[in-house]
């Protein structure tokens, strides 16, 4: 079972190709449903901002970090990936440039892809050799998102710790479209948008979901509207 953050009978597009993925599938904004699920699901729009607004006024942030500290996958899509990162700089209106914290999970800053004369789309992607989702991929991913995180910072000398897996943007400068690190995988791009390569990611990635029968399947919706 797969739980997507989000309000029943939206995100339409993604139970679909979640669904088609071979998932079981309930949206539900409700905590116990998302901490019990086989897999939980958040997806952005283009605003980081707003993603991550929203990750907050739905408790999700918590509910994330508890199935992260407990080994149980998680999969953030489109802009919420920079929100995992220690922050983000958003131009504000009348403040300017605004830094935000983040998740802090990663060391990193999200910042707009026009400061590096960088525009959404598509863009084909360069996988890291431990890929276990994104490498062989063919074609392009569709970006939404109006963020980016053009370095990484990770300390990959800590022994124990198992470095995670990056993905880089082929555009110039690159940029990061994917994070895989243990059972937080972070896409910047959008799945639903990016053909076949989206629909191949979202196969293996619920095909690399434990199933432990904690949500029951009675608890899955047919989603209708929204992406």
């Amino acid at each position: 079972m797969v739980a997507v953050l989000g309000e029943p009978g939206t995100r339409g597009a993604l139970v679909k190709l979640l669904q088609d993925a071979g998932a079981d599938v309930i949206v539900t904004a409700v905590p116990d449903q998302l901490r019990e699920a086989d897999g939980m699901v958040v997806a952005g729009g283009a605003s980081s901002l707003e993603a991550y607004e929203d990750l907050k006024a739905k408790d999700a942030e918590r509910v994330i970090g508890r199935r992260v500290a407990g080994g149980r996958p998680v999969l953030v899509a489109g802009a919420a990936l920079s929100c995992l990162f220690d922050s983000v700089t958003v131009e504000h209106p009348q403040m300017g440039q605004v830094q935000v914290q983040g998740m802090g999970e990663w060391p990193g800053e999200g910042v707009e892809l026009s400061t590096r004369d960088l525009a959404p789309g598509a863009s084909a992607l360069s996988p890291s050799a431990d890929s276990a989702l994104l490498k062989d991929l063919e074609g392009e991913a569709h970006f939404k998102s109006e963020h980016g995180v053009f370095e990484w910072a990770f300390d990959q000398s800590i022994e124990y710790i198992a470095p995670p897996a990056v993905t880089w943007t082929a555009t110039e400068p690159a940029y990061i479209a994917a994070v895989e690190n243990g059972p937080l995988t972070a896409v910047q791009f959008c799945p639903v948008g990016s053909g076949e390569l989206g629909a191949e990611f979202m196969r293996r990635w619920v095909a690399s979901l434990a199933v432990t029968g904690r949500l029951s399947s009675g608890d899955s919706v047919t989603a209708a509207g929204g992406n």
